[in-house]
């Protein structure tokens, strides 16, 4: 028994010493591999922007989430420049319990001395293992996309298996006192899920990150990084990645990493499903009723960041109502990448003119990389604008779905595939 986890009867994670930690090799990309778009969008190969903005907090589950905002074009911008893009992220900073060690030496703010970060997993001793493994482990279950996500208590963990650490440089633009290496501590999780009419026996990845580990034996608890990955199931869904090799993938798009401490020959065997990967969706019927909702929320949640919602007033235009309209979902000539558009639909009404002018305006929030098998993320986003300033440009959006759709295509790459489970006729009112 782990006397470790909180649901008292988890096995022991592998204990790895930081000596036999194996060392980070610097991956080969084929140089005809696709580029997916929001990587190319950092190498302006259509023109793209990268525009960083306002912060914004979520209390969410007990944790506090620090959302960063981009300010994208808006309407009249995007019609005039056709290939300009925006690339939105949302990064998580959340604060967990602090632990004191055995030793006496403590782990919270109040201790005397300069803290330098380690810049080796070598440095990171055991005891700084075992309180990042324990706070890890506690805070699993409540680790959602949303607030509304986490582990069910209806979900068994029936295992909780540390495959190693990675150490990553934060390189977000944020300006710091002294540098602060990411540790990230990399899980397999396996699950008996009971939310259904019968068990399902469940697992995936999960890496927890810590910024706070100094080379003087002590760590602050600040878990710097939420997962932009979530796994929707049939009736919960929680942060994650299906398979190591996504996991590992999303840590390399996130931050450069500097150590690859993970060793696959860890992982231990699976009684359900077992997939080494999972390829990406390749159309709309493959996104799942789960995977939908979450995607929904997630688009509301962008909403809500940039303050808009029913009643929401900005320059003398008002949004009256606000309703979720489908998908429109896309997919690469070489199948290398997809996306999905969510959809709304904004009911505006112009109060600056005599008598007010209403209409309905039809927008978006895209999101990347949809996998078989549940895997999305709704916390990157390359997308139209959802902030309350731009409202006044908002009466000039596209009035029917038709409108919106050739939108949408005039702004993505040419050979993509689009379809949709939008209505097929909806004319803007006055």
């Amino acid at each position: 028994m782990n006397e470790k986890d909180p649901n008292g009867k988890l096995p022991q994670a592998p204990v790895l010493s930081p000596e036999t930690v194996e060392p980070y090799r610097k991956r080969t990309v084929n140089s005809s591999d696709e580029v997916s778009p929001s990587r190319a969008a950092s190498k302006n190969s259509r023109g793209t922007k990268i525009l960083i903005g306002s912060c914004a907090a979520l209390l969410m589950a007990g944790a506090i989430t620090t959302v960063v905002l981009t300010r994208p074009g808006v309407f009249s911008k995007a019609k005039n420049q056709a290939t300009e893009k925006s690339v939105t992220t949302v990064s998580s900073e959340t604060t967990l319990a602090m632990t004191e060690p055995n030793d006496g030496s403590t782990t919270n703010s109040t201790t005397t001395g300069p803290h330098i970060s380690v810049v080796s997993l070598s440095q990171i001793t055991d005891k700084q293992y075992e309180i990042m493994d324990e706070a890890a482990r506690k805070f699993i279950r409540e680790d959602g996309n949303t607030k509304e996500d986490g582990i069910p208590d209806q979900v068994d963990i029936d295992g909780m298996y540390c495959l190693g650490m990675i150490r990553q440089e934060i390189n977000d633009g944020v300006v710091r006192d002294n540098e602060k290496d990411l540790i990230q501590m990399v899980y397999q999780v396996q699950l008996t899920d009971r939310t259904g009419n019968e068990p399902v026996k469940r697992q995936y990845y999960w890496m927890c990150g810590f910024t706070n580990v100094f080379q003087d034996g002590t760590v602050q608890l600040v878990r710097q990084e939420g997962m932009w990955s979530t796994l929707c199931f049939d009736n919960w869904s929680a942060q994650g990645c299906l398979d190591l090799k996504l996991l590992l993938k999303e840590a390399e798009e996130r931050y450069p990493v500097k150590e690859n401490g993970v060793d696959a020959s860890l992982i231990q065997p699976f009684a359900g499903e077992n997939k080494e990967e999972h390829s990406l969706i390749s159309s709309l019927d493959q996104i799942t009723e789960p995977m939908e909702k979450a995607y929904d929320r997630g688009g509301k949640m962008w909403l809500e960041l940039g303050e808009i919602g029913i009643g929401t007033m900005a320059d003398g235009v008002k949004v009256e109502n606000i309703e979720y309209a489908g998908l429109v979902f896309a997919i690469s000539s070489g199948k290398a990448n997809n996306r999905v558009y969510v959809v709304y639909k904004f009911d505006v009404a112009d109060l600056s003119q005599t008598p007010p002018v209403r209409r309905s305006v039809y927008w978006y929030v895209s999101f990347d990389a949809l996998y078989e098998g549940g895997q999305i993320q709704t916390r990157s986003t390359m997308s139209g604008d959802f902030d309350v300033t731009s409202l006044r440009d908002w009466v000039n959006g596209p009035g029917t779905i038709e409108e919106l759709r050739k939108f949408i295509k005039k702004q993505e790459y040419p050979d993509w595939t689009f379809e949709d489970n939008l209505e097929k006729d909806t004319d803007s009112h006055t």
